[in-house]
């Protein structure tokens, strides 16, 4: 809002989420709180660079919308698990978790509830929580892949996608549609060394 007009000023026109970021924004100070595959999951993020191959960092303000925006920004994810003290989630899913979804995926980006996407539920109450993965789809794909069966960091190819940028692997790559199989996460057949 410019209040000098008493208009909204477009900013940015076209934005999109990166495809991956090395920033993720979570509340640490719960991490007490968590379960194991949250906590293996946030050991992981710290451990593991981000598919550019940067290492990751923590950026939490503790502001939903604030910490969101500069995820649609640069790239990363913003989450907000659940919990011992909020085990369906903390984030009402009508007037939270469901505008911002929306936002983020018009913007090329993931909203998931760690399993689920944000705006494929269907509410019981107007005063439903949920918990919320919002950001890039790689890195929000890496971060619910501990909420199913088999972890990212069980994958064979785990290391091999995040030992570098995709760009520079893409352009060595050689891609044959009929080899191609899809898993989900972009991947590159790589040159024999």
């Amino acid at each position: 809002l410019d209040p000098s007009l008493n208009e909204f000023i477009l900013t940015h026109e076209n934005i999109k989420v990166p495809y991956t970021g090395h920033q993720y924004s979570v509340n640490e100070g719960r991490t007490v709180l968590y379960d194991e595959r949250t906590r293996e999951m946030l050991k992981a993020l710290k451990s593991q660079p981000s598919l550019d191959g940067k290492k990751r960092q923590l950026r939490y303000v503790g502001s939903l919308v604030a910490d969101v925006h500069r995820t649609i920004m640069y790239g990363g994810v913003y989450m907000y698990p659940q919990n011992k003290n909020n085990p369906l989630g903390a984030i009402k899913l009508l007037y939270e978790a469901a505008p911002i979804a929306f936002l983020v995926a018009n913007g090329g980006g993931q909203a998931l509830t760690g399993l689920d996407p944000i705006l494929e539920l269907v509410p019981t109450s107007i005063h439903d929580r949920v918990p919320v993965f919002f950001g890039s789809e790689d890195d929000t794909n890496f971060c619910t892949g501990f909420y199913r069966a088999s972890k990212p960091i069980d994958d064979p190819m785990f290391t091999l996608r995040r030992t570098a940028s995709i760009v520079e692997y893409s352009q060595q790559a050689v891609l044959d549609d009929d080899e191609v199989e899809e898993d989900g996460i972009l991947c590159a057949h790589l040159p024999q060394i």
